[in-house]
């Protein structure tokens, strides 16, 4: 019996660790300057209401996005199998492709949502949505690849 290679989703893991950090640093310079922004505005409460939004909403999204990163994580798992046949691999990219899809999907609803907040001259709550709603997006994708790297970790152990 052929051992397993989990060479390429060992790097996959490292560049998640690596994203995850960038995300972070970036996650703190935007609060900062959202800080300052409410700050400027004169509702400095309304940063603290923001995170709180983004918090309800990662409450909300931690059970899909976990799914997820464990179904992708499933799919990396059997793809580093020795000796797949062609109806495997195909069934392992259609996997592949229906979890991009996902991830594709909620990737372009924070984007749109954020292109279509309103200006802050229009609307005076728009700066408190905008922050929520980019809060929310780096904390999800931050939570995605947590959750990737610790089911590969759990899978990996059980597949040994």
């Amino acid at each position: 019996m052929a051992s397993v290679d989990f060479k390429k989703l060992n790097r996959q893991m490292m560049i998640y660790r690596i994203v995850q950090t960038i995300l972070t640093g970036l996650l703190i310079v935007l609060a900062i300057v959202f800080q300052g922004q409410f700050a400027a505005l004169g509702k400095p409460g309304q940063f603290f209401s923001s995170i709180m939004a983004a918090v309800a909403v990662q409450l909300l999204l931690i059970y899909p996005v976990y799914r997820l990163a464990w179904r992708d994580a499933g799919v990396e798992i059997e793809g580093s199998q020795p000796k797949m046949t062609k109806e495997l691999l195909a069934a392992l990219r259609k996997k592949r492709l229906i979890g991009d899809l996902w991830k594709f999907c909620g990737v372009a609803f924070f984007i749109v949502f954020v292109a279509l907040v309103p200006d802050a001259k229009k609307a005076s709550g728009a700066p408190l949505v905008l922050a929520s709603t980019i809060f929310s997006f780096l904390l999800t994708c931050l939570m995605y690849f947590q959750c990737f790297n610790f089911s590969a970790k759990k899978r990996m152990k059980q597949s040994i």
